[in-house]
């Protein structure tokens, strides 16, 4: 299941950013990004429709506390990093970004797919050590190791 959520995340690569976005048509931010391929694959989290996750009640920098909580809530906090866990990443000081772990294809190493703001889209790269470095938090899907 975890290369399900790889290959679906893959199919929004070229998506426009859109701050609270959740369509592939419109765009997605990292948040919406994560529930669209969740729901894509089919996914279920906590036996509930990934929806109930949602939430676009947050600026353009989400409170840290909120995102957290709900992260905390719906997935398992983990010292692992595994293809298709989800990255809790600190930015400019504050723990408000969200990125899939891929198998990176063009080296060994891992990748991480997200919606990257400063891009303007939906990108995949090597989790350098720069990304690495920003981690706050490795979390798993409920059910899928």
């Amino acid at each position: 299941m975890q290369q399900k959520l790889v290959a679906q995340a893959r199919l929004y690569l070229g998506v426009r950013f859109a701050h609270q976005g959740r369509s592939k048509t419109t765009g997605v931010d990292c948040l919406g990004l994560l529930l669209c391929v969740a729901e894509d694959a089919g996914l279920t989290l906590r036996q509930h429709a990934v929806r109930r996750y949602d939430r676009t009640d947050y600026g353009a920098y989400p409170c840290p506390n909120m995102l957290r909580t709900q992260l905390d809530h719906a997935l398992i906090a983990t010292d692992e990093m595994r293809v298709g866990h989800i990255l809790l990443l600190n930015i400019e000081g504050r723990p408000q970004h969200l990125a899939l772990v891929s198998d990176y294809q063009h080296t060994e190493s891992f990748g991480m797919i997200h919606a990257y703001a400063p891009m303007r889209k939906v990108v995949e790269h090597r989790l350098d050590g720069m990304w690495q470095n920003a981690i706050e938090q490795r979390y798993r899907v409920p059910g899928l190791d």
